[in-house]
């Protein structure tokens, strides 16, 4: 058994400590080209991890080299990261789906000596710029790519690395060990190009410290026992992916590998305990919930909406009881104890009919697989209604803020503890101040204000941008998010924008869109909704519709829509079905000030798509929907 007197906060510790306490406990959950899952554990992923460290060695990689890491979710990329991290070398990773022009700007920025590719079809997206990549020695296959030309450039695959490093493990692992003992702390692990919307993506820059600080702290407060199972299907090179996949190895939770179009499926087969998922995925499954009880007969309908309203009302009381409902006003006294005897008597009134509805309720259950204890939400503020839907069906969402800058999370609600509507607290030894428009710090609740964070888990800077560096980031360590946030009473933080999505209209109000995009996708009218008025007088909107719902809401009352969806900004039954939708959502009665009201709108015919008006976590890319949909924008006004 190697030496353990080793620095806790490195990628070498996270992976010898849970191989040594939990050697045969099952790490992975994969499917090799057919319908089963293949099962692999801790002690194999490790060997497999050793493997494509030596391997890299003996193609010559060293310790502080960037090696390029183009591919999608599975088994293989875990083992490459931590393969490539484990000895001091530096990932940058990236998915298939990468543009030529993103690829031939990270490998060239990043001066990738090696980079793994996972097919030949990324391949041909760098194939004619080779000439361009001048350190570039060595390209590593996931796949056998068959038969390429790349001139002097030595091309080998996964498993040949694999070969080549178990070769020099026949001798002992020793070299391994004394390669990661070597690694320091401060030492960078990742370099991680964000996804930006406009130029070149910025290389964000973490370190081994950074990484492992931020892994330990997000399961504090969280009930994971290990020996569980979570679902790996976003991209892994996105921090939301990689840090589940960092606490999935801490804890001794297996992985198991799906995508999007397989995830309901694969829900039923490997059963999870828990479950991280973004925002847009929430929605859908949310929506196919809501679809299935539209579907369903009358007396079936009825039931199940007795069965929400019900377990909706039960947990809003149970909270109050609990001290779990937010303000965002200072405490008083007299109203506090008014509203925990409302809530009282509503708990005992309920208590014996949520126990029925839970019953009910248990399909919603089953249909994540029927043994998830809690869920995590990340890269992107969850929709209030969708957030309490889950928690009053027993599957309590742990929702997280952070960006790539902070690994992912700088607060975390807590569980069991969950407070809906916030995004918890700062993690312990991290500092978030708000800063408002003059500058002052914010302290009082339910006030807005720029999210300024500090602490360990905080990035060197981007890599290779000192300027870009400095205008997020100051000299005594004060990261500017951007987001805009509140305090809550009990000292919680509360998501209330981005700065940079703020609308300014004419009349020089300042509106966050994403409250009134939440209010009014809760329409089974609205598939996807963008608000937009920059420098208008008002609101307006892009809406993607439910064509279908459309067409069936209109048919009883008789009337008959075009086929063609392009057509029904011209169509007076479809604009007046929307125009009373939108009145009916975006009103004063649900909180919106008369300038926070949509007063016109444009019909989309398409929806909106990953890569191109959506981010990899499915998040609107504003200014390519502005863009891109200028004239529409314009004919609403």
């Amino acid at each position: 058994m190697p030496d353990m007197n080793l620095p806790s906060h490195t990628n070498y510790w996270l992976v010898q400590k849970t191989t040594e306490n939990y050697p045969q406990s099952v790490a992975q959950m994969y499917r090799d080209g057919g319908p089963d899952y293949k099962t692999i554990t801790f002690q194999e992923m490790y060997n497999n991890i050793k493997a494509i460290a030596l391997g890299l060695v003996q193609v010559g990689a060293s310790r502080g080299d960037k090696i390029g890491l183009i591919a999608d979710v599975g088994h293989r990329w875990i083992w490459t990261s931590l393969g490539i991290t484990t000895i001091g070398c530096v990932d940058v990773p990236r998915g298939t789906d990468a543009t030529e022009g993103d690829l031939k700007y990270i490998f060239q920025h990043a001066e990738c000596g090696i980079i793994f590719l996972e097919n030949g079809k990324v391949f041909k997206k760098i194939e004619s710029q080779l000439k361009d990549f001048a350190g570039l020695k060595t390209i590593i296959f996931f796949d056998d790519p068959g038969p390429i030309q790349a001139g002097s450039i030595k091309i080998m695959t996964l498993a040949q690395l694999m070969e080549a490093g178990r070769a020099a493990l026949a001798q002992g692992d020793q070299k391994f060990h004394d390669l990661a003992k070597a690694v320091k702390e401060s030492d960078l692990a990742t370099i991680i190009y964000t996804s930006g919307t406009t130029g070149n993506p910025k290389g964000v820059m973490h370190t081994q410290k950074s990484l492992a600080w931020e892994v330990d702290h997000a399961i504090r407060g969280i009930d994971v026992p290990p020996n569980g199972v979570t679902m790996g299907f976003l991209p892994p090179w996105h921090i939301a992916e990689r840090l589940i996949e960092h606490v999935a190895l801490r804890t001794a939770t297996a992985i198991a590998f799906t995508s999007v179009p397989t995830l309901g499926k694969d829900l039923g087969i490997a059963r999870p305990t828990f479950l991280l998922s973004v925002p847009r995925v929430w929605e859908s499954f949310y929506n196919r919930v809501m679809d299935g009880v539209k579907k369903a007969p009358a007396i079936r309908r009825g039931i199940f909406h007795f069965a929400h309203w019900t377990a909706m009302n039960y947990t809003r009381c149970r909270d109050e009881l609990q001290g779990l409902s937010y303000s965002l006003e200072k405490p008083n006294v007299l109203s506090s104890i008014f509203r925990k005897i409302l809530a009282l008597i509503g708990f005992s009134w309920l208590f014996i009919p949520n126990l029925l509805a839970q019953l009910i309720l248990g399909k919603v259950r089953q249909a994540l697989g029927g043994r998830v204890k809690f869920a995590i939400s990340g890269a992107g503020a969850l929709p209030e209604y969708i957030d309490r839907f889950f928690y009053a069906v027993g599957i309590p969402i742990v929702e997280t803020y952070g960006m790539t800058e902070t690994v992912g999370v700088t607060a975390r609600r807590n569980f069991p503890g969950t407070v809906i509507g916030t995004v918890g607290a700062p993690f312990p030894g991290v500092e978030v101040k708000l800063v408002d428009e003059k500058g002052a710090i914010v302290t009082e609740p339910g006030k807005k204000g720029v999210a300024y964070h500090r602490g360990p888990h905080i990035m060197v800077g981007y890599y290779k941008e000192p300027e870009k560096s400095k205008q997020v980031l100051s000299e005594d360590g004060w990261l500017n998010s951007g987001d805009i946030l509140m305090w809550t009473a009990g000292g919680q933080l509360k998501f209330a924008g981005r700065a940079k999505d703020t609308i300014v209209l004419l009349g020089g109000e300042n509106i966050e869109p994403q409250p009134i995009e939440d209010a009014l996708v809760q329409s089974d009218l609205v598939l996807q909704i963008v608000v937009v008025g920059q420098d208008k007088k008002t609101l307006g909107a892009l809406i993607v519709p439910n064509a279908e719902i459309v067409k069936q809401r209109l048919a009883l009352e008789n009337v008959k829509v075009s086929d063609d969806v392009s057509a029904w900004n011209k169509e007076p039954a479809v604009v007046n079905l929307f125009k009373a939708e939108i009145k009916q959502r975006n009103s004063e009665k649900n909180g919106f000030k008369n300038f926070e009201k949509v007063t016109g709108f444009h019909i989309l015919s398409r929806e909106f798509q990953v890569g191109d008006e959506l981010t990899q976590t499915l998040k609107v890319k504003r200014n390519v929907v502005f863009e891109k949909y200028s004239k529409e924008i314009e004919s609403i006004y």
